[in-house]
């Protein structure tokens, strides 16, 4: 199993952080392997409901999905996400904290098929990209 957890804390109102969050649209803003959401995406998902997206080309796939798994409004958010044949759970947390807003990404993946050949990669690469995300995320806010 590959797992990632990011937190930071970011100087805005935790409601705010959530609505920013939550709005799958923004996703590209801060999470640079997403290139694009379907500006007709709902703003706040909807449990049981799929989302299409576009990412950075990733073995010769650019379409997946995030299906939510559990939205609980200004906590939480639990995707699960098909992406070129990977399937992670991304959670999104949402908690006051005396600066402002901590904000946690916690990323949960199963290699499985070719992806276990790229396990030990994967081990290495999706921290570090997590990481990057949740920073972009803070900075984008902070602005």
């Amino acid at each position: 199993m590959v797992r990632s957890v990011e937190s930071v804390v970011i100087r805005r109102p935790p409601e705010e952080v959530f609505a920013y969050v939550a709005d799958l649209r923004n996703e590209p803003n801060w999470h640079v392997d997403v290139e694009s959401v379907d500006p007709a995406t709902d703003p706040v998902p909807a449990v049981g409901k799929t989302y299409p997206l576009h990412f950075k080309p990733f073995m010769g796939k650019t379409e997946g999905t995030v299906t939510a798994l559990d939205v609980t409004q200004g906590e939480r958010l639990v995707y699960r996400a098909e992406l070129a044949g990977l399937h992670p759970l991304v959670t999104y947390t949402v908690e006051s904290a005396p600066e402002g807003t901590r904000f946690t990404r916690s990323v949960e993946m199963p290699p499985g098929g070719l992806a276990l050949l790229m396990a030990p990669a994967m081990a290495f690469m999706v921290p570090r990209r997590n990481k990057v995300f949740v920073r972009n995320l803070k900075n984008l806010l902070e602005r």
